[in-house]
């Protein structure tokens, strides 16, 4: 199978196609060398008919390292030096870099085409195929599946018609990334909030750890979460780099092994999945003491790029990213929704009107339980406290964390838990600083005994957990239908309202890359992760399984 390769201009009619269009979507296959997608966004820069939006996936089973990149792109420009700067680890999976203000999205997809391509969900209106060594076999499948992405060709050059307004409902880091996605991509959007901040309930811890989670058979989570975390770190420099910088430090994470069986895991998955060494190594027990600083119970998995954030100074950064498209209206409660001429009216405490308009994203964590719309979904509330060490030169240098964790100090105390029940209490309990003091002998033995949990500070946050563990994000499934949808991909929708929830203790590797799904869906664009991924986070996968 071929096709002519991108030569911008003239080739498959670029620019002209791409004039006054809202958005234009490319897909390169076999080759990611980067020269096609920095032709491309050289010519989008210097056409003035440009589209609002381009999108440009790259799907290669081997691209180059960012070293490697680099060498191939010398002597390097402002362009090239800004795409090697973004090139993410050769970790399979998708991975979506931005630039020109959000309005260039790169999306690499690491893995073999055979596969990839049917995992792609989206359309696309050009392809540049390079250098594809298929079978007789597999070229007639790969050409049917590039025709399931191809645009429509008489579709509105402009796409759907939009109001670009949306209200979100939650300042937690689910909402706070949702917010900042939408106003991006130009849209007016009003974040509500019943706390006089951002990030004052569930995110309001005073560190957040980030790393990600990875298992011998590959599970759904696993994947999300790796491009997830892989996602986040970029946002973190992208911030810097756009002068809203975050308080975190990638001083790396330590995850010692529970126990004999799981070491030999741990080290079977580095072996096996071939994962780079800037992104996991195992380390034994001496290597990880030298690192942490203080003695270590087991080896285990050391994740260089980790560490820890600051939930409030990341929620700060969004807001400030979001600019005047964001409008914050903080010790606002909704407590009901209903309809309107203009799709959506969100009521106050008083039944008083608020805001009236076609999108309405909810992030208010258990509050969705009492809005009627949702509160037929799944959640379930797990308390968890964490306890606020002083800070004292004994404490690791790094993240380290078993069934538990502790992050070097910040504001001179350090976090160390968490605990895990299924509860509503906020209350502080001895008995919980008791149980995090105890998982930190488990894993740090010289400091067994050095806290009295008596006197420990600390705080409590109730967690929005899913019953499968993953988020919940996508359009919002009607509680139920008749007849009954074959899968959860017919289930009814209620129209223009949508769902980000269940990020349970992980909330701050998954809300950046959720958000930028949310917006791809509401917008209309090929999505950020794999298609099987998106249904698994999707709020209906459980009205389909009846648990609804």
């Amino acid at each position: 199978m071929s096709h002519p390769p991108l030569d911008l201009p003239g080739r498959q009619g670029l620019p002209e196609r791409w004039a006054g269009r809202a958005s234009f979507a490319i897909l390169e296959a076999g080759c990611a060398s980067g020269a096609n997608f920095l032709a491309t966004w050289q010519a989008w820069r210097d056409d003035p008919q440009r589209p609002q939006r381009l999108h440009y996936f790259c799907v290669d089973a081997a691209p180059p390292c960012r070293d490697e990149l680099a060498r191939r792109l010398q002597p390097l420009t402002a362009f090239s030096a800004q795409l090697c700067a973004a090139w993410p680890s050769s970790v399979n999976g998708f991975h979506r870099r931005h630039f020109n203000d959000g309005r260039v999205s790169l999306t690499l997809v690491i893995g073999d085409i055979r596969t990839v391509i049917p995992r792609i969900e989206g359309r696309f209106d050009a392809f540049i195929l390079d250098d594809l060594s298929l079978t007789e076999q597999e070229s007639p499948a790969l050409r049917e599946d590039l025709l399931w992405l191809a645009a429509d060709p008489q579709v509105t050059p402009t796409g759907p018609a939009l109001q670009h307004r949306a209200a979100v409902i939650g300042a937690g880091i689910a909402g706070v990334s949702c917010a900042e996605r939408l106003a991006q991509r130009g849209w007016e959007v009003t974040l509500f909030d019943r706390q006089d901040a951002p990030a004052a309930e569930t995110s309001g811890n005073r560190q957040a750890v980030m790393l990600p989670v990875l298992s011998v058979d590959e599970t759904r989570l696993a994947r999300l979460n790796r491009v997830a975390y892989l996602y986040v770190l970029r946002q973190l420099a992208a911030l810097a780099e756009a002068g809203h910088p975050v308080i975190w430090d990638n001083c790396g994470v330590f995850q010692i092994a529970r126990h004999a069986d799981h070491a030999r895991k741990q080290q079977a998955i580095v072996a096996n999945q071939q994962l780079p060494a800037e992104f996991v190594q195992y380390l034994d027990a001496a290597a990880a003491s030298r690192l942490a600083g203080t003695m270590v119970s087991d080896g285990g998995w050391w994740f260089p790029q980790a560490g820890w954030l600051s939930p409030l100074s990341l929620c700060q950064a969004l807001l400030a990213a979001a600019g005047a498209n964001l409008n914050f209206r903080p010790a606002t409660e909704i407590t009901a929704l209903t309809h309107s001429a203009q799709g959506w009216q969100l009521l106050g405490s008083a039944g008083q009107a608020l805001w009236d308009g076609p999108t309405v994203i909810l992030a208010n964590a258990h509050g969705l339980r009492t809005l009627e719309q949702s509160a037929h979904l799944p959640l379930r509330c797990f308390r968890g406290q964490v306890s606020h060490l002083p800070e004292s030169p004994d404490l690791p240098r790094c993240v380290v964390c078993r069934e538990g964790y502790i992050a070097p100090p910040h504001d001179d105390y350090a976090g160390l838990g968490a605990t895990f029940q299924r509860s509503h209490d906020t209350e502080m309990h001895v008995e919980d600083h008791q149980s995090n003091l105890a998982r930190l002998a488990a894993m740090l033995p010289e400091l067994a005994d050095r806290f009295d949990p008596a006197i420990l500070m600390g705080r409590v946050g109730l967690r929005p957990v899913s019953p499968d563990k993953l988020p919940m994000v996508g359009a919002l499934p009607l509680a139920s239908c008749e007849p009954r949808p074959a899968a959860h991909v017919e289930w009814p929708r209620w129209p223009g309202l949508f769902v980000a929830s269940g990020y349970g203790a992980r909330g701050f590797v998954w809300a950046p890359l959720m958000a930028e799904l949310m917006a791809s869906q509401i917008c209309g664009e090929p999505l950020p992760i794999e298609a099987e991924l998106a249904a698994a986070v999707d709020p209906a996968r459980f009205a389909w399984k009846g648990t609804l």
